[in-house]
């Protein structure tokens, strides 16, 4: 490129020369190609500078695009940091939140239990008030009719079923365990069903008692289907009953409690066990 600047100069400073004058002096001559070549050389000089200006601004442009490109793999980067912390941070959240629910399903089954357990305390106490107000009379009647039930529960584990005085009743408990054929069943066992005769036979001897049916559960399992089930089950064991002995149908009344009665906390399967039980309340006229 500078070649053809260089000729080109040399062509102009020549057709201008032979348009000024056919006849040029050597002076003149050496003057005119002493000018062009200054012209030459200012000329070069702008055009390496517009060159070199060209280079550094091709070069400042890839320096730019390269830092632009480092610039959006950093922004990249950063929004895929982001995006993880916000589905960790999302996450955390939503565990929070689990922990909170079942933190307050603790809570409840928890207040459910003291209440249950301060009705049976303030069931207890007017129980043992009942047995203050009992005539000698009425504890003989008691203390006959829990031995005659006694005997007839002769070679059942205590584990299973029991007689005792509560307040001014005699109240038989059965494991549901023993007493039904299944975790989940209403149906009575061959042996719960023995049982459930022999004692039967007592209430015919003492014709002016009433029968109320209580059954309970553990805590496994949904609220409702467990008062459901109790509720089946009490119904189950006055049937039983009432096919047994000679009291009227109006001595008897059924009614399940689900896990909101509970003997002792179910925090164990051994409380559970106790938990899980039928009572008979035996109601002296």
């Amino acid at each position: 490129m500078k070649r053809i600047a260089k000729v080109l100069i040399f062509v102009v400073i020549g057709s201008s020369f032979m348009m000024n004058s056919c006849i040029v002096t050597k002076k003149k001559y050496d003057e005119a190609v002493a000018n062009g070549k200054k012209s030459l050389d200012s000329l070069n000089k702008v055009f390496d500078k517009t060159v070199a200006g060209f280079n550094n601004s091709t070069n400042s442009l890839k320096i730019n695009n390269t830092s632009k490109d480092l610039t959006v793999d950093s922004l990249n980067k950063e929004n895929q940091k982001l995006a993880g912390d916000k589905a960790t941070l999302n996450q955390s959240l939503i565990n929070t939140i689990n922990d909170y629910k079942a933190e307050q399903a603790k809570l409840s089954q928890k207040t459910r239990t003291a209440d249950s357990l301060m009705n049976i305390l303030s069931l207890k106490a007017s129980q043992e008030d009942s047995v203050r107000n009992l005539n000698q009379s009425q504890v003989n009647e008691l203390n006959s009719m829990l031995l005659t039930i006694q005997k007839q529960l002769n070679g059942v584990n205590q584990s299973e079923a029991y007689a005792q005085i509560v307040g001014s009743n005699v109240v038989v408990t059965f494991g549901n365990d023993y007493l039904f054929k299944a975790a989940t069943s209403n149906e009575i066992s061959v042996k719960g069903a023995a049982t459930l005769k022999k004692v039967s036979a007592v209430f015919t001897l003492f014709d002016q008692c009433r029968v109320h049916v209580i059954s309970n559960t553990d805590n496994n399992g949904q609220s409702k289907t467990l008062l459901e089930l109790s509720a089946k089950r009490a119904a189950a064991v006055v049937t039983t009953i009432a096919s047994n002995c000679t009291l009227p149908g109006t001595a008897y009344t059924a009614s399940g409690r689900g896990m909101y009665s509970p003997l002792v906390a179910n925090n164990s399967d051994a409380n559970k066990k106790k938990n899980r039980r039928t009572d008979l309340i035996i109601i002296m006229n």
